[in-house]
């Protein structure tokens, strides 16, 4: 078999792999072990400087995961879980801010940052190329 088909073959059998790995991510139900992990991400220990509770060594992260724990299992959602521990310690509990017009700054600084940095390699490259 020539060389070329092979290649051709290897990069339709990586695809079609990295394909089904995707689907299963985005189709797949996580499980409640899943869930407590993903919002343990997503919730800032209070004792530590800013690390998520699943990660926190602290007694109270290892207390508030305990609390996801219950709350996943008793059927609640994500958004009530989250809603639990941001009535009781404020909007700094969370690590990923909702998205509202006091937090747009937050949101939109990345991709300000993105774009103004693109945008200096853009000149900078325009720049070089001009005759002096």
């Amino acid at each position: 078999m020539p060389e070329r088909i092979r290649r051709i073959l290897a990069w339709v059998v990586t695809l079609g792999l990295a394909g089904v790995v995707g689907w299963g991510f985005v189709a797949g139900e996580p499980s409640e072990t899943d869930r407590v992990l993903a919002l343990g991400e997503r919730i800032k220990c209070p004792v530590c400087q800013g690390e998520a509770i699943v990660e926190s060594p602290s007694e109270t992260a290892e207390a508030m995961m305990d609390i996801v724990a219950e709350k996943v299992e008793a059927g609640e959602t994500d958004d009530q879980i989250l809603d639990f521990f941001t009535e009781r310690y404020g909007d700094g509990i969370r690590l990923d801010p909702r998205f509202e017009v006091r937090t747009l700054l937050l949101w939109l600084a990345p991709a300000a940052a993105l774009v103004g940095g693109a945008y200096l390699i853009w000149t900078r490259q325009r720049r070089a190329k001009e005759p002096a």
